[in-house]
């Protein structure tokens, strides 16, 4: 299949000179089958890896993900080394700042407010 990771961290599936775009691969295999196309693996070690890699990258926030050390708010020009800093910049830039896991969103917040309290 032709499905690439972007720098956003999201994920594409290319067909043609059409895409769909998705934040995470679960979603983006919903919308492919939801337009009737195909999902094939064409190779299991990458498919496996991708999926690690889209898993390990799941922060319990909508649109924010976690590069290079740095929280990115997806869609914009956000980022920062604090999570808090994020949400506060996020929420003054009028975008939406929602938990979509609860469990994993705090466990986020406390680790990333422990690196700033040493």
């Amino acid at each position: 299949m032709n499905v690439y990771q972007l720098d956003d961290m999201s994920w594409e599936y290319q067909f043609g000179d059409k895409s769909l775009k998705a934040p995470t691969l679960g979603e983006l295999e919903v919308l492919v089958s939801l337009y009737g196309l195909k999902w094939n693996v064409l190779d299991e070690d990458l498919a496996n890896k991708s999926i690690e890699a889209d898993k390990n990258n799941r922060t319990g926030f909508l649109n924010v993900y976690k590069k290079d050390e740095m929280w990115h708010y997806r869609g914009s020009d956000l980022k920062s080394h604090s999570l808090e800093v994020l949400k506060k910049r996020a929420i003054l830039e009028n975008l939406e700042w929602k938990e979509i896991d609860h469990e994993l969103a705090y466990k986020n917040m406390k680790l990333d407010s422990r690196k700033f309290k040493k």
